[in-house]
C-alpha cells in the first residue's frame, strides 16, 4: 500500500512541478484517515523543498501532523525552506518542547533567522532554552545590524593551521566536516584566529599527504566584512564566482562562512524590492498572496497620491498656456505623442542605470562619462523621435484625423518638441539616480512612475515653450504673444 501511495504522488511530481496544491488533497485524505505510516512514505517520495512547499498549503494542524512524521534528519532541512509566517504556524502547533529540539537542530544562520522572525516573547522563551553554545552564536549572529552579512554568516566551517600536514588538515575536514556548512573551501587562520589564506578541498585531496598547508599557500584569498550589507556578499560572490565566501570582523579574525544558497535569498528578496521599487510600489513585507488587502492599499496607495499630487503642476502648466494651445487646437492632439516619448526614455534611461549601480558596474564618480553617452544617445533617439513624430503629423492630416490650418508648421513644432523632450529625458532620467546614489539614498526608489510624473510636468513645459518658438508668427496672427 505504501508504494503505491508513493508511485501515485511521485508520478503526479514529476508531471508537473510545482505540484503542491496538486498532492496536498491526498496528503490531507492521509492524515484524515490517520494512515500516518503511507504518509511517511509519500513524503519520503519527495524533495524537502517540495515537502516544504506542500506544508505552505495545508492547514497548520495538517502541517503540524505531516511534519511529525518527518524524518529526523529532514526535519530541520524542510523547516528552514518554509516562509517565516509558515514556520512560526507550524511552531505554535508543534507545542514548545517539539519546537525547541527543531530550533536546536536548524543550522546556526537559519535558526538566528528564525528567532529574529518569531514574536519577542516566543523568540525569547526559545532563546532561554537553547544550549549555551547554541544560545552565544544566535546571541551573536542576531547582534549584527539587520541587512548585514553577519546576519548571514554561519559559524560551522573547516579551519586548519598552516604549519600542519595535508594529511593532518584532511582529518580535520573528515572530523568536522559533517556539521560543517560546506567544506568546498577549507580556511587557514593563525594562532589569533586571523584568517591568512584559504585552501579549495580540491587542491588539499590532490596534494601529497605529507606537504604543508603553508607549502600550498599563495596568501590570496577574498572575504567579508561581519558589517558589510549583505548586497556586498551578492556583488563579490557573484564577481568572484564562489559558492563559499568567508567573514571576517575589523581585525580579520575569521568569524564563518557565507554560501551560496544564503546569497541566493538574497538575491531573489533584493531583485524583488528593486522590481517594487521601480513599478512605484513600496517594496512588500511578505510574498504577495502572504499580504495582507490593508499592505496592499497602503504600499501602492501612498506612492499613487504623491504621484497623482505631482502631476496636479502639469495642470498647471497646460493653463498657463491654454490661450497659446487654443489658437493652434491641433497642438493638443500631440500632447499624449510628446509626453509619452519623454516618459518612455527618461524610464529607459533610469532603469538601466539603476541596475548598473545595483550590479557595481558603474559608479557615483562616473556621472559625467555616463552622462555625455546618454545625451550622445539621446540625441539619436531625440532625432528618430522628431522625424517620426513630423511624419505622424503629415499623415494624420492626410487622414484627416487631424484638422490644422498650417499642417508643415505644426509638425516642425512637434518633431523638435519631441527631440528637446527626449533630450531633457535622457538628462533626467541619468543625473537623478545618480544624485540618488551619491547622496545615500537606493536609487530604486527614485522609481520610473517618478521618473515619468517629471516628465510629464517638464516634457508639457518643453513642448509648449518649442511650439511657441516654431509658430511664432501663427500665434501673432491669433493674436497669442
Amino acid at each position: 500500500m505504501v508504494a503505491m501511495v508513493v508511485l501515485g504522488l511521485g508520478s503526479t511530481l514529476g508531471a508537473m512541478n510545482p505540484t503542491a496544491q496538486l498532492v496536498a488533497p491526498e496528503i490531507r485524505d492521509l492524515i484524515a484517515q490517520e494512515r500516518y505510516r503511507d504518509l511517511r512514505g509519500a513524503l519520503r517520495a519527495l524533495e524537502p523543498a517540495d515537502v516544504a512547499e506542500l506544508l505552505s498549503e495545508l492547514d497548520p494542524s495538517d502541517a503540524a501532523v505531516a511534519f511529525r512524521v518527518l524524518p529526523r534528519d529532514w526535519a530541520g532541512e524542510v523547516f528552514s525552506q518554509l516562509e517565516p509566517d509558515v514556520q512560526e504556524a507550524l511552531i505554535g502547533e508543534l507545542g514548545e518542547e517539539r519546537a525547541l529540539r527543531l530550533v536546536e537542530s536548524l543550522d546556526h544562520d537559519d535558526r538566528a533567522a528564525l528567532l529574529d522572525e518569531l514574536p519577542a516573547s516566543v523568540a525569547r522563551r526559545l532563546m532561554e532554552r537553547l544550549s549555551p553554545t547554541n544560545r552565544r552564536v544566535a546571541q551573536q549572529i542576531l547582534g549584527y545590524p539587520e541587512e548585514s552579512v553577519g546576519r548571514l554568516m554561519t559559524p560551522d566551517y573547516v579551519r586548519v593551521r598552516q604549519d600542519w600536514t595535508v594529511s593532518r588538515a584532511l582529518a580535520q575536514v573528515r572530523r568536522y566536516g559533517k556539521d560543517a556548512e560546506s567544506i568546498l573551501w577549507v580556511f587557514v587562520v593563525d594562532d589569533q584566529g586571523r584568517l591568512i589564506d584559504e585552501l579549495s578541498i580540491r587542491k588539499l585531496l590532490l596534494a601529497d599527504p605529507d606537504t604543508t598547508i603553508e607549502s600550498l599557500m599563495d596568501h590570496r584569498f577574498v572575504a567579508l566584512r561581519a558589517t558589510d550589507d549583505r548586497e556586498e556578499a551578492v556583488r563579490m560572490m557573484a564577481h568572484y564566482d564562489r559558492a563559499v565566501l568567508p567573514v571576517v570582523d575589523s581585525e580579520g579574525v575569521l568569524l564563518g562562512i557565507v554560501t551560496y544558497d544564503d546569497i541566493a535569498d538574497v538575491a531573489e528578496a533584493e531583485a524583488t524590492e528593486d522590481i517594487q521599487l521601480l513599478a512605484g510600489v513600496e517594496a512588500l513585507d511578505r510574498p504577495y498572496m502572504q499580504a495582507s488587502l490593508w499592505e496592499l492599499f497602503r504600499k501602492r496607495g501612498m506612492p499613487l497620491a504623491v504621484l497623482i499630487l505631482a502631476e496636479s503642476l502639469a495642470v498647471t502648466v497646460l493653463g498657463r498656456f491654454e490661450e497659446k494651445l487654443a489658437a493652434v487646437a491641433a497642438l493638443i492632439a500631440f500632447i499624449p505623442l510628446v509626453i509619452a516619448s519623454g516618459g518612455n526614455t527618461g524610464t529607459q534611461g533610469a532603469t538601466l542605470l539603476i541596475r548598473a549601480l545595483s550590479l557595481g558596474e558603474i559608479q557615483a564618480g562616473d556621472w559625467w562619462r555616463i552622462l555625455w553617452r546618454e545625451l550622445v544617445t539621446a540625441m539619436g533617439l531625440g532625432t528618430l523621435m522628431g522625424l517620426i513624430g513630423f511624419g505622424e503629423v503629415l499623415l494624420f492630416q492626410h487622414l484627416g484625423i487631424v484638422q490644422a490650418e498650417h499642417p508643415v508648421q505644426v509638425a516642425l513644432a512637434v518633431g523638435v518638441s519631441m527631440f528637446g523632450v527626449v533630450l531633457w529625458a535622457g538628462i533626467l532620467g541619468t543625473l537623478v539616480p545618480m544624485l540618488a546614489h551619491k547622496v545615500g539614498v537606493d536609487p530604486a526608489t527614485i522609481s520610473s512612475p517618478l521618473i515619468a510624473t517629471l516628465m510629464d510636468i517638464s516634457g508639457l513645459l518643453i513642448y509648449v515653450l518649442c511650439a511657441t518658438l516654431v509658430l511664432q508668427e501663427i500665434l501673432a496672427q491669433h493674436g497669442v504673444g
